[in-house]
């Protein structure tokens, strides 16, 4: 389903955001579920699906932009041999693209002879995973709807690269550092919180979503945590109606002049809406975003 209807999301906010907007499955493992003996390694992926390697693969295409970095945490960016339009750190736009992390070019994907496709899970692309499944090309899903669930993928990620320890060691060091600065940020202000993702009319994050999660860690709470979907395009009336203490955005400059009133707009970087392994460098950035200052500042 398209998140919230209306109006379209901005691409390249679609690619990054549509796992978290898709309909949920009935059950999503606590952790992958693996086994790992001789030459077989096996993870039942986000979407509940069993997924079987007859071995350590070696050439990976990522169709999701934060498993790219994860790759790359984990040490193993050398085997990456794919990405989408939407890679954009330097070191993975060396790397062929297949186009867009859904519907992607499956000429050009299967040209790159992958031995695994990471790729989101959820509706709205039926027809990439059974195409590869008649090609007998393996792949696994992803889906960072929400905080715990980056930790969830990065373990599975892992798992599926031979890497579990090394991933294991990095969600847990993640965790550490999310709940210091909780802890930092806890009976402090809470300022009132609205995150736009650009689009027009905006898109906002709404309940359950990494980025809400994120607001309320260090802090804040979200103006819009009423709303019925994940994201959502809203009124620029609703700016004049809520009580709105600050405006967090990736693009300020696109909103200058559009939004009502004198609301602070504070801009934060890239890493907020790449939900993975630089999950702890995104809570920062938003943390003084909403805050002004380092945690621990009244300001």
């Amino acid at each position: 389903m398209t998140p919230g209807g209306g109006a379209a999301l901005p691409a390249l906010l679609l690619a990054l955001l549509l796992p978290a907007c898709a309909e949920s499955p009935n059950a999503q493992p606590d952790g992958p579920a693996t086994e790992t003996g001789g030459e077989v390694i096996q993870v039942v992926d986000a979407m509940g699906d069993t997924v079987r390697l007859e071995g350590t693969p070696s050439r990976v295409v990522s169709l999701v932009p934060s498993a790219t970095l994860t790759l790359d945490a984990l040490g193993v960016r050398s085997r990456l041999v794919g990405r989408t339009d939407y890679d954009t750190v330097a070191w993975a736009r060396t790397l062929p693209s297949v186009g867009g992390g859904l519907e992607p070019n499956l000429e050009d994907l299967v040209a790159l002879t992958p031995d695994l496709v990471i790729r989101f899970g959820g509706d709205q692309d039926p027809v990439t995973p059974r195409r590869l499944d008649e090609l007998g090309i393996p792949h696994a899903a992803v889906r960072p709807d929400a905080v715990a669930d980056v930790f969830r993928s990065i373990r599975m990620v892992g798992t599926l690269v031979g890497e579990e320890v090394r991933a294991d060691s990095l969600a847990r060091h993640l965790e550490a550092r999310l709940d210091s600065l909780r802890r930092a940020r806890s009976g402090g202000p809470s300022p009132r919180v609205a995150y736009l993702l650009g689009g027009e009319p905006p898109w906002v994050a709404g309940p359950g979503t990494y980025i809400h999660e994120l607001v309320e860690l260090v802090g804040g709470t979200n103006v819009f945590a009423d709303l019925d979907d994940l994201y959502a395009s809203v009124s620029l009336e609703e700016f004049l109606v809520r009580e709105i203490d600050v405006v967090v955005t990736h693009g300020a400059h696109e909103l200058e002049g559009r939004l009502p009133g004198d609301l602070p707009i504070r801009e934060v970087g890239g890493a907020l809406e790449l939900p993975g392994p630089w999950v702890v460098e995104a809570a920062h950035e938003l943390d003084r975003a909403v805050h002004g200052g380092p945690p621990g500042s009244r300001r």
